[in-house]
Formats: structure tokens, C-alpha cells, sequence
């Protein structure tokens, strides 16, 4: 027998899916949690590619051209160098490293270690970007990343989290980008799956009801 309270969950979930989701930009790798995947690039021996890329089961890697995974050395200027036995993903000069859930998934959280090259006065950055459905952006941010000239594989998380799993896909652009350790939460269906989903149990439990009365 359909319950009322199965009505108001239906109908609380369809609501919260189509309710405004607004993304917070963080620096902490904890905030990424419980963490379902993370590709740490080891498996890649300076691999040349636009991609698609399979990363593992559910993440494909697309990049501009000059994008290598398995990267092994990269000058980032007065940010440092990252190398000497660890392995990321790096754009070329200029370019973007973006990550997309394979299947038509969604996430609600998502980032990596990332770094860029920095010479003083020129003001480089990274920029952190979410896409939703239809590859729309749903949030931006531009960060500096600041680290010493003479540091090792040191840089800064960045990371997207989101109320609900809206995040498509995840990109990190800018001057000399390198990426290290993609971490994702558990990919779901696509929002409006869910949402249709919330939406046929609503009615479903409303015909029930209407046979009884």
C-alpha cells in the first residue's frame, strides 16, 4: 500500500532536484568525501592526447592540444617543479585538462592537486570550472596558486562541491596547468532521470489513492 509519507518523499525529492544549486569552491582534499575513485596518473607514460581518454571506469579525459597524461617534469616558474618520480596530468603552454563522468553520470563533488607556472609580475591562474547538463557552466572560479620557487610537487586543491549531483564534468585551464590525484564522490544518473523518477512515484502513490477512495 502507497503511504502518504512515500508522496511527500517523492515530492520533496522532485522539488529539491529542480531547486537552484549553488557550488562552493574549497581547498580541502576532505571536503571530496566519501570518495568513490582517484587517479593518481602512474598508469601513463607521457601520453600526447586530446583524449577521449579513458581514465578509469568512470571518468574521460579530454585536453587541448600539447595535454600529456603521465607527465613526468614540468617548470612552473617561481611556483616550484613538479617530477622527480611522480607522474600528473599537464596542459601545454596554454590549455585546458577537463574530466567528464563516462555514461551520462553526474557528480556532487570533484578536484585535484593542482599548480601552474608563475613568473613574477605576470599574473597567472587557474580557472576551476563545473558543467552541468548540455555542457552548461554552472560555476567558475580564477585561483592563484602560490608555492616556492624551489618546492616539489606542491600545490593547491580545488575542488567543486554542489548540494545536489549536478557535475558533469570538471575542467582546470590556465599557463602551464599540472593536475595530480582527481578525486570524485560517486557518480549517479543524470539529475533529470531523477527527477522523472520523483515525479512517477508522486503519481503512482496519487492513483493508488484514487483507486481507494
Amino acid at each position: 500500500m502507497f503511504k502518504l509519507s512515500q508522496l511527500a518523499i517523492g515530492a520533496a525529492l522532485a522539488a529539491a532536484l529542480a531547486a537552484p544549486a549553488q557550488a562552493v569552491l574549497t581547498t580541502d582534499p576532505g571536503d571530496v568525501m566519501p570518495m568513490a575513485g582517484m587517479i593518481d596518473f602512474e598508469s601513463y607514460d607521457g601520453l600526447v592526447t586530446t583524449g577521449p581518454e579513458m581514465l578509469d571506469a568512470n571518468v574521460v579525459f579530454t585536453g587541448d592540444a600539447g595535454s600529456m597524461l603521465g607527465a613526468f617534469i614540468a617548470e612552473l616558474g617561481s611556483n616550484g617543479l613538479w617530477g622527480a618520480g611522480n607522474k600528473f596530468a599537464a596542459t601545454g603552454l596554454v590549455g585546458e585538462l577537463r574530466f567528464t563522468f563516462a555514461d551520462n553520470q553526474f557528480v556532487q563533488k570533484a578536484g585535484a592537486l593542482v599548480n601552474h607556472f608563475e613568473m613574477a609580475p605576470l599574473p597567472f591562474a587557474v580557472v576551476i570550472s563545473a558543467y552541468g547538463q548540455n555542457n552548461q557552466i554552472i560555476e567558475t572560479h580564477t585561483v592563484m596558486v602560490n608555492t616556492a620557487e624551489d618546492s616539489l610537487n606542491e600545490g593547491t586543491f580545488l575542488g567543486i562541491v554542489r548540494p545536489t549531483a549536478d557535475i558533469r564534468s570538471i575542467s582546470f585551464k590556465g599557463y602551464g596547468v599540472v593536475v595530480d590525484n582527481f578525486a570524485y564522490t560517486a557518480p549517479v544518473p543524470e539529475p533529470g532521470s531523477l527527477a522523472m523518477l520523483a515525479a512517477g512515484l508522486a503519481a503512482v502513490g496519487f492513483m493508488a489513492r484514487r483507486r481507494r477512495g
